[in-house]
């Protein structure tokens, strides 16, 4: 039995749009699959698919913890500070003075330091030297300069030798200073006092006489 030309004629179409349909659709994948791929080599493409990246942070360094017993200096004892020495002391030795001042209860003296020449050939020099006239001084048993005013304050001993002159014994250190004050509350150039110091300290007074009584 002949199979109508109608029936074949459909069974053709339907085979061909069959295939037309699926080569539609492969060119369709194709060009989907192109339009993807110039999109994705194209600059903005690029552009956005660098702001999807992750970010990149840089590793933080954490601070270097140090020992704080390491950075603390070893404590030195401060060197204590050395009294600076009293220009204006007295070394040891033999002093001619004039007695300002006597603290009795201080055992203290305020003596001015004088330069005693002695001998006429010194005392006529020295006198000439500061202009004074020879006639003057010459009978005096001595001639005393005072040039410096500087007055100086110093301990007496307790066992320090006081002499006066016209006595022959040593009083104590309290009558000593006593009778010394009061010799020289009125201050009249008749004596001089030689004062002999120790480590700073008075340890004997000897009174002279430093002008002619005549």
């Amino acid at each position: 039995m002949k199979t109508p030309r109608f029936v074949r004629s459909a069974a053709l179409r339907g085979r061909r749009g069959i295939v037309l349909f699926v080569m539609g659709a492969l060119a369709m994948g194709i060009g989907v699959a192109g339009v993807r791929a110039l999109a994705s080599d194209s600059p903005s493409a690029q552009k956005h698919a660098e702001t999807e990246d992750p970010v990149t942070q840089t590793p933080v360094t954490p601070p270097a913890v140090t020992d704080p017993s390491s950075s603390l200096a070893p404590t030195q004892p401060s060197p204590s500070a050395e009294p600076a020495p009293d220009p204006n002391a007295l070394a040891d030795g033999v002093y001619p003075t004039f007695v300002r001042a006597v603290d009795v209860q201080g055992a203290t003296v305020t003596v001015d330091v004088l330069q005693v020449f002695v001998g006429e050939a010194e005392q006529h020099q020295a006198a000439i030297e500061d202009g004074v006239d020879w006639e003057y001084v010459m009978h005096d048993p001595v001639y005393v300069r005072n040039e410096n005013p500087l007055l100086r304050t110093l301990p007496v001993t307790p066992d320090a030798h006081i002499q006066f002159m016209g006595t022959c014994e040593s009083p104590s250190r309290q009558v000593g200073l006593t009778e010394l004050r009061k010799q020289t509350a009125n201050f009249d150039g008749l004596y001089y006092y030689e004062m002999s110091i120790i480590d700073g300290s008075v340890v004997a007074i000897d009174q002279r006489i430093a002008v002619s009584a005549c």
